[in-house]
């Protein structure tokens, strides 16, 4: 490569376009086929903006407390990253992972992002996999904490909640075996390589394994201390939805912050990108009969724009900046790795 090319970062236009397409889609089914379009726009004018720009804010501020759950573990591998850094990178993060399926696509940005800042890209990998794992149980354990406590549901609720709940149990279960494998992999990696395999892919691999048992063996409170702050960041990013529907007086208390981190739960597991489509049938199913139609329609306006289309204009800007910003300095092939050494 002629070190005067630069490198193209390509920005996910199809799927920031199929991401768009397919929820204004269920937008547009829930308002024309489901409610009046008029009443609609009239009950947005109404809506208490306290409560829309303080959902908008525990939204944004998670991004903060999200940037330290990996900046935790960034600090075990013996790297500190500014928590300003690490947040402005989730913002961007965020973006990637509302356009891509399974809310999969932030990852390789911040693995990118802590390379850039000279850490292996083995290391980055498992800090980034390690801070995915802790938020995973985080976000089932806050699931099985607040389903496990809810009382009064309504009868028609119960049953689904109580399948949400065993869900959640299951996931924790699969989630710790997991972690046990990863542990306990240096055998299995051992009898892979068995013959002494000392190519590119198996010795970063074989780092990949170390830093992973470096992280949850060694440094064990640093990833306590990251799936803490992983609860706490759902607790804050959930704070949004319940606060949305604060404003329209449904349900108690506990049993409302229940129904947002049932909102939350389901775009992660959507191969939809965003969720698109899964979250508005979630709300219909669960307001339907607590909220009329141009009530719910209202609601699922105002969501939409709070945990999606505002961050995904918040994020694109700052991942477009990094984008710039990266492609003028970028790390060719030819040059020294600047991670060894």
């Amino acid at each position: 490569m002629d070190k005067s090319e630069k490198f193209a970062w390509r920005i996910p236009w199809k799927g920031i376009a199929l991401t768009f397409m397919v929820s204004m889609s269920a937008l547009v089914i829930v308002v024309w086929k489901m409610a009046n379009p008029t009443r609609v726009l009239q009950e947005l004018g109404e809506y208490p903006l306290t409560y829309f720009f303080g959902a908008l804010f525990f939204v944004l501020a998670a991004w903060v407390v999200d940037g330290q759950r990996i900046g935790t573990l960034a600090k075990a591998a013996g790297h500190d990253v500014p928590w300003w850094q690490m947040a402005i990178t989730l913002g961007a993060a965020n973006f990637l992972t509302l356009v891509t399926p399974f809310a999969g696509g932030g990852g390789a940005l911040v693995v990118y992002f802590l390379y850039r800042r000279g850490l292996k890209g083995s290391t980055a990998t498992a800090i980034v996999m390690a801070g995915g794992l802790a938020g995973q149980l985080s976000l089932a354990s806050l699931g099985l904490l607040v389903f496990s406590t809810l009382k009064n549901v309504p009868p028609d609720l119960a049953s689904y909640i109580n399948g949400v709940r065993i869900g959640a149990l299951l996931y924790i279960a699969v989630l710790i075996t997991l972690l046990v494998l990863i542990v306990r992999s240096k055998r299995f990696f051992k009898w892979i390589f068995r013959r002494k395999d000392q190519s590119r892919p198996a010795v970063w691999i074989e780092e990949f394994r170390e830093s992973m048992y470096y992280i949850f063996v060694r440094r064990g409170p640093y990833f306590l201390k990251c799936f803490a702050i992983a609860f706490f960041y759902y607790v804050v990013y959930f704070t949004g939805s319940f606060l949305l529907l604060s404003g329209f007086g449904v349900y108690s208390p506990w049993l409302r912050y229940g129904i947002a981190v049932l909102f939350g739960i389901a775009p992660v597991f959507s191969p939809i990108p965003g969720g698109a489509g899964v979250a508005e049938g979630i709300a219909w199913f669960v307001l339907d009969g607590v909220l009329t139609a141009d009530l719910l329609s209202t609601f699922i306006v105002l969501w939409r724009s709070v945990v999606f289309y505002i961050p995904i204009v918040l994020g694109g800007t700052i991942f477009a900046l990094m984008a710039m910003k990266w492609a003028s300095k970028v790390i060719l092939p030819e040059e020294p790795d600047h991670t060894k050494g």
